[in-house]
């Protein structure tokens, strides 16, 4: 018993010096390691924002950034500087910490939501070809559809705003989604109160393009048709109208009441070319038995019999 004692004993004391130095040494000289994250993210378009890498036991190692959008990647940053092919508003900085670490500060400036988000990465390249890799910091940015987006238009071959009762007019708007997502609907102002708008589709990665079926009657006369975009916040709004449109032979209402309280509109004769009677040029007339005309063909008559009187009397006294 003694004697397994001492062996323990001889075991522990050759371990000391190893224990001593282990707890000696400073954490980042134990194992090489990086990490990858984002000082601002998500962040606003046209902002800065800072990518960071911590890198603990470097040595004579390299380090490099890589930039991964669209499942292409671009390699930004190759030891201590930014590569020549990267655009002006990408700058680094290396700091060296007290514990024989260092931190890369990848500053990009001005960021812009077509050609800055995506997924960084940083890796150690050590010259026999061994990488260590961070995990993935992926970078998004808030940026709202450009400003001559949405934009609204007909998609049939006729893009003629007059129509005939019954026409189908397919609508069409186009936007980009922008981020987060915003709010996309259609909307109609007119006469028609059965009048029925559905929710739009998003038919392609990254914008909005909704497509409104539509058949027009006679109560869609003067009607416009809304497409808006808009966040759920009150932050942005904006929106594009198809309208009004012209349906032959349909009433004209207040737009604002809806009541259908004007009289149905007269034509000035002019034809179309599929023969059917053209409409006036902003003002519809109307017809009456008070028109000016009228009253001044009266009166007209009434003096011609009076002259009538006067050169029957002159001619023919008593």
């Amino acid at each position: 018993m003694m004697m397994m004692n001492c062996n323990m004993a001889g075991r522990l004391f050759y371990l000391l010096p190893l224990v001593l130095i282990t707890l000696y040494l400073p954490a980042s000289s134990l194992a090489q390691s990086v990490t990858a994250s984002f000082q601002t993210n998500p962040v606003d378009e046209d902002r800065t924002t800072i990518l960071i890498c911590n890198v603990n036991n470097l040595g004579t190692n390299n380090v490099v950034i890589d930039r991964t959008i669209y499942s292409r990647t671009e390699q930004l940053v190759s030891g201590t500087q930014i590569l020549p092919s990267v655009d002006d508003n990408f700058f680094l900085s290396i700091n060296d910490n007290a514990d024989g670490s260092k931190t890369y500060f990848m500053t990009i400036r001005g960021v812009y939501h077509i050609t800055d988000p995506g997924t960084y990465t940083c890796r150690i390249e050590s010259a026999g070809g061994a990488v260590i890799t961070s995990q993935s910091a992926i970078l998004s940015i808030n940026y709202n559809p450009i400003s001559s987006d949405p934009r609204c238009s007909i998609a049939d071959s006729n893009t003629d705003l007059t129509r005939l009762s019954g026409d189908e007019v397919v609508l069409a708007c186009t936007s980009e989604i922008g981020y987060p997502p915003v709010d996309i609907k259609w909307s109609y102002s007119g006469c028609n109160k059965d009048r029925y708008v559905p929710a739009p589709t998003v038919t392609s990665f990254g914008f909005y393009n909704s497509e409104l079926k539509i058949a027009l009657s006679d109560q869609d006369n003067g009607g416009m048709f809304t497409c808006t975009l808009s966040r759920p916040d009150g932050s942005y709004s904006k929106g594009c109208s198809v309208g009004p449109f012209v349906v032959l032979g349909g009433e004209v209402c207040n737009m604002e009441s809806t009541a259908m309280t004007a009289p149905s509109p007269t034509y000035d004769g002019k034809m179309t070319t599929d023969g059917s009677p053209s409409p006036t040029d902003g003002i519809m007339a109307t017809e009456g038995n008070d028109s000016w005309t009228h009253v001044a063909n009266k009166l007209l008559c009434m003096l011609c019999i009076l002259l009538c009187f006067v050169f029957y009397a002159v001619t023919f006294p008593y």
